[in-house]
Order: structure tokens, then C-alpha cells, then sequence
């Protein structure tokens, strides 16, 4: 139960209880001031229950006013001098619960202050309570008791309210920190969308295909041909084929900065892949000088047909279609 409903409970069986006493008493002796004090508790506790029910606190400690007051004034004198009576205890208890250690002995101090003027001057203000020095130590103990349980409760309630603090604290900053993770697994995702998009954008400007005319592709090679280059030359290059339905495939290299026995060892792989997927291949933009260093440095293409300009390639490639017709 939540500390709000215990004093709802509380107020309500106070409520009732009075109720009873009220009615008990009416049956016993109605010109009783216990009567007459019994029912003017009712109406102020009835009160006390509807305003904390509307959201006042304080009716809680003026509830343990009019206790301590009522149990002051409605103790029977038998209770006051020659005997102890364990009523004397309800406002403390009900201060433990409602209020808090200086409540509980700030009532203690007011009942024992209305039972010592009820004692009067006859007794010497001398009480049941406190004419025995074992008595004093017995209710001083209970008290004490009462007060100390409270500051415990207290203790338990403010150390459990700082760990409930520290673990939304806790959970705020790894809901924040896992918010800015995710942020950063996003920001990761789309930087390597970008990057994949730019990968694919530079393998299409290092390898372009060209549709000549229906059935024939003009690949023109420009920079250096390395291994990373021909395995993405060779992908594109069969990809588009066989998208385009081409025939023949024209691999320039007019522009190849590096023609040496490896670049044409990956040029000849790039011609037996296309020529397994249906495709004729030609080489074109072999100038003087790219010749005499292919013959200086011992490379040849063999069995690739070798042209001048693609424009020789297309002609070449109608003729051996004309012949077959």
C-alpha cells in the first residue's frame, strides 16, 4: 500500500470507530461529555477524510491534534492518577503513521501536559505516568520506540526513493545512449549507402558501355588496367551484355596507359568471359607507337580480332554476318 492510502485507511477507521463510541456511549449515558466529544470527532474527522481525500496533506497532522487533544481530555480520572491506561498511547501511534519522530513526541508531550492539569494541584500535577520513575522509563521507552521506528521508516524511504531516482537516471542516460547509437548506426548506414552509390558510380565512369547500334558495345578502357580494374571491367562489361542482347563488344583501348603483358593477360580473360556468355569481341585503338611497344614487349592477342577505329570493328562484324547469310 501506498503511504497516501494508509492514511485513507487510517482516517476511515478512525471514522468508524468514533461512529461506535459515539453510539456505544448514547446507550450507556448520553449526557457524557465522551458522548458529546465522540460525536464532535466524528464530524472533524468525516472532514479531515474528505479534504486529504481532496488533496490536503495537513489534515493528517491536524488529525493527530485533535487525537492527542481528545484522548487528553476524555481519559477517565481512574486513567489519570492512580492508574495507567494504554489509551494514552493512540496519539503517538497515530503520529508514528501520520506524522513523523518529532510528531510522535510532541503529542507524547501533549497528552502528559493535559493529564497533568487534569491531575491538578490537589495531586501535586502528579500522574499515573509520571510518579513512578519505572513508569516514566517504560513510556519513555515506548516513545523513544515509536520515534526511532519512524526515522527507520524514513531512512528505508529516502534511500529507496534516491535508488528508484538513480535507476530512471540510469535508464535515462542508456535510452539517451541508445538513441545516439542508433542515430549513429543510421548515420553509418546511410554514409555507407552514399559510399556503395559513389563505389558503383566510379566502377561505371571506369568501365563504360556504349550501344553503338543494335547488338554492338563500345567499351572504351581509359587509365591503367589492374586486377581491381579488369574483375570490375569484366563484371560490368557482363552485365550490360547481357542486358543489351549484345553481339559484338568493341574494347577500346586507345586510352589504356599501361598495355604490358599483364594488362593483356586481363584483357583476354575479359574476352573469354564475354565469348562464353555469346558475345564477339574486337580490339580497337591500337596506335604505331602502342604496336611497337606490344611487339617490344612480346604481347599479342591472338585470335582477337584487332581493328583501327570501332567504326572498322562494325563493318568487320556486318561482313562476317553478310558471309553467314
Amino acid at each position: 500500500m501506498t503511504q497516501r492510502q494508509v492514511v485513507v485507511a487510517l482516517l476511515v477507521t478512525q471514522l468508524i470507530g468514533t461512529i461506535l463510541l459515539a453510539i456505544g456511549q448514547a446507550m450507556r449515558d448520553i449526557s457524557s461529555i465522551v458522548f458529546s466529544l465522540s460525536v464532535v470527532i466524528t464530524f472533524i474527522i468525516a472532514g479531515l477524510l474528505w479534504a486529504y481525500w481532496r488533496g490536503w496533506e495537513q489534515a493528517g497532522k491536524i488529525d493527530i491534534i485533535i487525537v492527542t487533544i481528545a484522548v487528553g481530555i476524555a481519559t477517565p480520572d481512574t486513567l489519570v492518577r492512580p492508574y495507567q491506561g494504554l489509551i494514552v498511547l493512540v496519539p503517538m501511534a497515530l503520529a508514528q503513521i501520520l506524522g513523523g519522530p518529532r510528531w510522535v513526541l510532541g503529542s507524547t508531550l501533549g497528552v502528559l501536559a493535559i493529564l497533568t492539569v487534569r491531575a491538578g494541584p490537589e495531586a501535586g500535577y502528579i500522574t499515573a505516568y509520571t510518579g513512578d520513575i519505572r513508569t516514566i522509563a517504560i513510556f519513555a521507552f515506548i516513545v523513544l520506540s515509536m520515534a526511532l521506528n519512524r526515522i527507520i521508516a524514513d531512512t528505508a524511504i529516502r534511500h529507496a526513493t534516491a535508488q528508484t531516482q538513480r535507476a530512471e537516471e540510469a535508464r535515462a542516460r542508456a535510452d539517451a545512449q541508445a538513441k545516439t547509437l542508433q542515430e549513429q548506426a543510421e548515420t553509418l548506414q546511410e554514409q555507407n549507402r552514399q559510399q556503395q552509390q559513389l563505389l558503383e558510380l566510379v566502377a561505371q565512369l571506369e568501365t563504360p558501355a556504349i550501344m553503338l547500334e543494335q547488338g554492338v558495345l563500345l567499351a572504351p578502357i581509359v587509365g591503367p588496367i589492374d586486377d581491381r580494374r579488369a574483375d570490375s571491367f569484366v563484371r560490368r562489361l557482363l552485365e550490360v551484355s547481357s542486358a543489351q542482347r549484345a553481339h559484338l563488344v568493341i574494347l577500346d583501348i586507345a586510352g589504356a596507359s599501361n598495355v604490358d603483358e599483364r594488362a593483356a593477360t586481363l584483357l583476354g580473360r575479359a574476352v573469354q568471359a564475354l565469348r562464353l556468355i555469346g558475345c564477339d569481341v574486337a580490339i580497337s585503338g591500337i596506335s604505331a607507337d602502342l604496336a611497337r611497344t606490344l611487339v617490344a614487349s612480346g604481347v599479342s592477342f591472338n585470335g582477337i580480332p584487332t581493328v583501327r577505329t570501332p567504326r572498322e570493328a562494325i563493318a568487320l562484324y556486318q561482313d562476317l554476318i553478310a558471309d553467314k547469310q
